[in-house]
């Protein structure tokens, strides 16, 4: 699977989890055809929370994939250093 089809998959799992809550918390009327006023209110506010939380935790994890990219890389910079280190020290004795 590729990864644009991984994150189409993960997009559409978020949102029928937050359809599903929002209708079990918001919509207890079946005698209409369309939504009470309350019900529209309900589903509006639950979306927003959980589009909202989504978004936070989005960002949060894009900060931290960022910093554990950022200290990888210092990592493999300071390795890198160190073998040319060890590389100029052995020509220099030779």
């Amino acid at each position: 699977m590729s990864t644009q089809d991984q994150i189409f998959r993960e997009f559409l799992e978020t949102y029928n989890r937050i359809v599903e809550e929002c209708f079990h918390r918001c919509i207890y009327s079946f005698n209409y055809r369309y939504l009470l006023d309350e019900e529209v209110d309900c589903v509006t506010r639950c979306t927003s929370k959980y589009v909202n939380y989504n978004q936070r935790m989005a960002m949060n994890f894009a900060d931290i994939q960022a910093k554990k990219l950022i200290n990888m890389q210092e990592q493999v910079e300071a390795q890198s250093q160190m073998m040319n280190n060890e590389i100029n020290d052995n020509s220099k004795s030779s």
